[in-house]
């Protein structure tokens, strides 16, 4: 199994160029200096729970989302949870109502 210093550093490298944000972007946006972003992203530094959330909040993904080797390995729940949050309670209905949908379409056709 691989470090778990690197699975967070390929995972914040990976949540980084999804929000196409340079490293001195994301030091700004997480209140971090460019340095602990280039240690951290080079699997050279551990970090605080604080600096976690820092780059949590950032990135606009879950805590947990850096834990894992692969994206598609999140669990399922995390992922839509992912999707509504910070949503509004009328898109949560209505994409909870689209995914109910969808799921029982696919029913039909399977």
């Amino acid at each position: 199994m691989k470090d778990i210093r690197y699975i967070i550093a390929d995972n914040v490298k990976l949540y980084r160029k999804k929000e196409n944000l340079t490293q001195a972007e994301l030091a700004e946006r997480a209140e971090l200096s460019l340095d602990s972003i280039k240690r951290i992203e080079g699997g050279k530094r551990t970090m605080s729970l604080e600096n976690f959330l820092r780059l949590s909040d950032a990135l606009h993904v879950p805590l947990s989302f850096f834990l894992y080797d692969q994206e598609d390995m999140v669990p399922e729940v995390e992922r839509i949870h992912c999707i509504l949050n910070g949503r509004s309670e009328s898109q949560k209905e209505y994409l909870l109502h689209m995914l109910q949908e969808m799921a029982e379409g696919m029913d039909k056709l399977l």
